[in-house]
């Protein structure tokens, strides 16, 4: 084992297709340049996990101790020495980067691969490409339940990928000619996602004609996104995100803070924004490929946190 190992992760976006996937439309994720990175060091105290940016004032998880207000994160570190086949270790891992925790950033899939990354780093053995997924698969399963594996598929990978549920393959990847300039924004989120996507799932059976429609018509956002993805068409990019941000306000799935985060990104001077992930609070991201720093201090400004990223 190493003295000192060493793991890395980024986080994620929707760029196209959020909710609509959970009924087999397509959607298109990508790695952000943004993301999380742990380290791994022995200590006689340990198994210990530290965040000290999440939380009002960080995170301190001792396995040996358990604090109730960190239940889930100590059955997922738990879950990554499992995976890595260290049972208790003396080890104390730190985690830290400018991903924020819980607003769809994929803050749980970096969480999984970057610590995964670094106990395979400090038990002197890597995870294959196929290892690593199954076991972020089950460490997302600790936060999720029952995760699609797009967001650790992502973050695993790094790039940009198509993905539909119940398709073979599920994952095809995009190929983007350059990295597409994006701004991320974010508040709090009304509800968990999985209550989001239960009120969604009671308004479609109310209403599956028109349901589906919005939901077809998100998949063929979808499909024209990537051609602008692949493109490089930033300005028809644009255009779609502030397409697929109508049919999910249409969904019921935004609230006034999303409304108002896209609406202060375009009017500071984005091509395009969208909210991304859940909804109901949470991310927006827009394509902002000059003066991303005016982007970012309007929506600062306005109250939000932002910060300029790139996707691919």
């Amino acid at each position: 084992m190493s003295n000192l190992a060493a793991g890395a992760a980024p986080g994620k976006v929707i760029l196209f297709g959020e909710h609509a996937v959970v009924y087999g439309r397509p959607a298109v994720a990508a790695a952000l340049e943004h993301g999380l990175g742990a380290s791994a060091e022995p200590d006689d105290e340990g198994p210990t996990l530290r965040i000290p940016g999440w939380g009002k004032s960080g995170m301190v998880v001792r396995l040996a101790a358990p604090n109730k207000a960190f239940d889930a994160i100590a059955r997922a570190y738990a879950a990554a020495l499992d995976a890595a086949e260290l049972g208790r270790p003396p080890v104390c891992l730190t985690l830290d980067g400018e991903l924020p925790l819980g607003v769809g950033l994929g803050s749980s899939a970096a969480f999984a691969v970057a610590i995964l990354r670094a106990l395979a780093d400090f038990r002197g053995r890597p995870f294959s490409p196929a290892e690593l997924l199954e076991a972020a698969a089950t460490v997302e399963t600790v936060f999720h339940g029952t995760p699609s594996g797009l967001d650790h598929t992502v973050v695993a990978d790094g790039g940009c990928l198509r993905f539909q549920k119940d398709a073979e393959p599920a994952f095809t990847p995009v190929k983007l000619p350059a990295p597409v300039p994006l701004v991320v924004a974010w508040t709090l989120r009304q509800g968990s996602t999985r209550d989001v996507v239960a009120g969604l799932r009671a308004r479609r059976d109310a209403h599956p004609a028109a349901y589906d429609r919005l939901f077809d018509l998100m998949a063929q956002t979808a499909e024209a996104g990537i051609a602008a993805l692949e493109a490089g068409d930033h300005a028809a990019l644009g255009a779609l995100f502030d397409i697929n941000h109508g049919l999910l306000n249409a969904c019921g799935v935004s609230n006034l803070e999303n409304e108002r985060m896209v609406r202060v990104a375009r009017d500071a001077g984005a091509l395009g924004a969208k909210l991304t992930g859940a909804g109901m609070g949470g991310a927006v991201i827009a394509v902002v490929p000059e003066r991303p720093a005016r982007v970012v201090g309007a929506l600062r400004d306005a109250g939000f946190s932002a910060f300029a990223t790139r996707v691919g």
